[in-house]
């Protein structure tokens, strides 16, 4: 692989280690407005481009695996740290839907039961 190719190799799995991240983030904002069908297609997207990244670092395991020098980098560490922080973005807002719905069923019930009570 060329100097050339590695750097592409590694601004590929920058670009979609990053767009999965945003895409999470930007899915914690709209589950924050309880905008769930946009929070739900954003989540999706995360999915999208961690899966994109994830072949990325795996063909670039491949190759160091089958022989192939893999040339360390600050590119390479700023990548991987992206992609790791994109894995991790995923599953902290998996955790952040899921009690962000389980709040607001809470506040629906404590505000039917403050109807209620005041009607008495």
């Amino acid at each position: 692989m060329t100097e050339q190719e590695w750097e592409q190799t590694l601004f590929q799995l920058i670009l979609h280690a990053g767009n999965s991240r945003s895409s999470a983030k930007e899915a914690a904002e709209f589950a924050q407005e309880g905008d769930w069908e946009n929070a739900t297609a954003k989540m999706e997207e995360a999915e999208e481009e961690q899966l994109k990244a994830h072949k990325v670092n795996a063909d670039v395991i491949r190759r160091e695996a089958a022989g192939e020098k893999v040339e360390f980098s600050v590119l390479l560490a700023h990548a991987l740290d992206l992609l790791v922080l994109a894995w991790s973005e995923i599953d902290y807002t998996y955790q952040y839907l899921d009690m962000s719905k389980r709040l607001g069923a809470l506040e629906e019930e404590v505000a039917q039961w403050r109807s209620q009570a005041s009607k008495s």
